[in-house]
């Protein structure tokens, strides 16, 4: 019984930890890092999100849909493109909390950079 009565304890700890952990960068995080380490998990969270925003396009392109975003076909899109547009976006939007996701000021910054056409 008291076997039970501990693992139960120990899961009810261990979701309370995980309910608080989060992976998504902030606004504020991105802020503080500044992008002047390359090799940093801030670096590698931009090129994964910025990969995920490439699948997502291409998916949407090979299903015959808008795209969330219109680059030129030969400009490579890559964290040193995306840091200048991040910069620019969190300039332009004072007013956004600490806490906004990285993920989400990624494809607005994109989106206004590289608007796709309209028909």
């Amino acid at each position: 019984m008291q076997l039970r009565i501990r693992t139960l304890a120990l899961t009810l700890l261990t979701a309370c930890f995980t309910l608080n952990a989060s992976a998504e960068m902030t606004a504020e995080q991105y802020k503080q890092w500044n992008h002047v380490d390359n090799n940093s998990i801030y670096a590698a969270y931009i090129t994964g999100a910025l990969n995920e925003l490439g699948w997502a396009n291409g998916d949407l392109i090979s299903k015959k849909r808008k795209p969330l975003f219109c680059p030129p076909e030969k400009l490579p899109i890559g964290p040193q493109t995306v840091y200048p547009l991040l910069d620019e976006f969190f300039t332009n939007h004072p007013g956004l909390s600490d806490d906004f996701p990285v993920g989400l000021a990624i494809l607005r910054s994109l989106q206004a950079a590289f608007p796709c056409p309209t028909k």
